[in-house]
């Protein structure tokens, strides 16, 4: 009977200490938020003290909830948090310039992988950069200074966005052509209002490019005649890159020439350039790539003159293509000056002197430069 008694009286202190945890049943509508912090306090008896920058009002049911887990949910809206210190609880506003943040914050150092610490920074949410810092002797190194359950979701949201950047097979080409040819392609297309194609698409094969283009009205289609050997048509650049997403590439291919010309007995020199420059800036977003696309050709003007002027014409852009769709960027127009050289018949190829027998006109002939661009793969 004695041990039956011992054993009685040993479970029951054991449930009195598990039970020792108080729970909150409250119910707060549109109170003063630190008359709630006072009501809660005094239904746990636990010493809760709120600073100068706690304010406004709540609304919130709580049924049979911690003080910690009551304190979390009215603290919420307000963007407030707490801290033990000693056995009291501290609210304030956890904010990095206020002289309080030690009390609620936390220290963690990340070193990334993929990005750099600073490209990283710029990625994250406005909101979460003042709890971020950059080290200043290693790029790759960076420190989050916040409150526990803060740190954690922008620690989490770092070690997403520092994942291995994704690579993109790309084709790019550039023609130029002139005006009337490209009218030509203009004119040049068929249409099939019964197509049941399913998607658009571009290609270049042998000497011809194909486009393909369905619409809610029916199918677009043409074949054009890019004979890269003719006058019409001239290859400025045929390229095939591997690029990193969200890394800019440049591809270009120029030739400086340089004049030498004399002013006030001084010898100069000019430089100028011939050629194109492509920049590509890709970002994947699923299937779907954006690219970023800038266009410069580089080229010369004569007019009669001895140093010919530099002329530089450009276009910018950003569009959208799925992984394996070829797209014609954009078409750019400008001005040229075509040479043409007329001569009396025999005179005119007489050695040395036919040159006295000779004239050299210039005419404006207006040309297009036409941008393609294929994404053949991403990984």
């Amino acid at each position: 009977m004695k041990q039956i008694i011992f054993i009685t009286i040993l479970v029951t202190i054991t449930l009195s200490i598990f039970g020792a945890t108080k729970v909150v049943t409250e119910s707060f509508f549109e109170m003063d938020l630190r008359q709630a912090l006072s009501q809660l306090s005094y239904d746990t008896g636990e010493t809760i003290i709120a600073d100068d920058t706690v304010g406004g009002y709540v609304t919130i049911d709580l049924k049979n909830v911690t003080l910690d887990k009551a304190l979390d949910l009215v603290l919420l809206a307000g963007g407030y948090s707490w801290t033990k210190i000693n056995g009291i609880y501290f609210v304030s506003l956890a904010a990095p310039d206020s002289d309080k943040f030690m009390y609620f914050a936390t220290t963690t150092q990340y070193k990334t992988i993929n990005y750099k610490s600073v490209d990283i920074l710029s990625l994250i949410p406005l909101y979460m950069r003042k709890y971020v810092n950059v080290s200043p002797n290693d790029p790759y190194i960076l420190t989050v200074t916040a409150p526990k359950d803060m740190s954690g979701g922008i620690i989490s949201l770092i070690k997403t966005i520092d994942v291995p950047k994704r690579e993109i097979e790309l084709d790019i080409t550039v023609v130029e052509t002139d005006e009337n040819t490209f009218r030509k392609w203009e004119r040049n297309w068929g249409y099939n209002s019964t197509s049941t194609g399913t998607a658009s698409y571009f290609s270049i094969s042998n000497e011809w490019f194909t486009a393909n283009i369905l619409t809610p009205l029916g199918l677009f289609s043409g074949s054009f005649d890019l004979n890269k050997s003719t006058e019409n048509l001239k290859l400025l650049s045929e390229s095939n890159v591997r690029i990193l997403n969200g890394i800019q590439s440049k591809i270009f291919s120029k030739t400086i020439r340089v004049y030498q010309y004399t002013l006030n007995d001084t010898i100069y020199y000019k430089e100028i350039p011939i050629g194109v420059e492509t920049t590509i800036l890709p970002t994947m977003v699923g299937n779907q790539i954006i690219l970023d696309i800038s266009e410069a050709l580089f080229s010369s003007e004569n007019g009669g003159q001895d140093i010919p002027s530099a002329v530089q014409q450009g276009i910018q852009t950003s569009i959208i293509v799925q992984l394996g769709g070829r797209i014609s960027v954009a078409a750019m127009s400008f001005k040229s000056l075509l040479s043409i050289e007329s001569k009396i018949p025999v005179l005119g190829d007489i050695p040395l002197v036919g040159k006295l027998f000779t004239q050299l006109d210039y005419k404006d002939v207006l040309k297009r430069v036409v941008l393609f661009v294929a994404v053949k793969a991403g990984e």
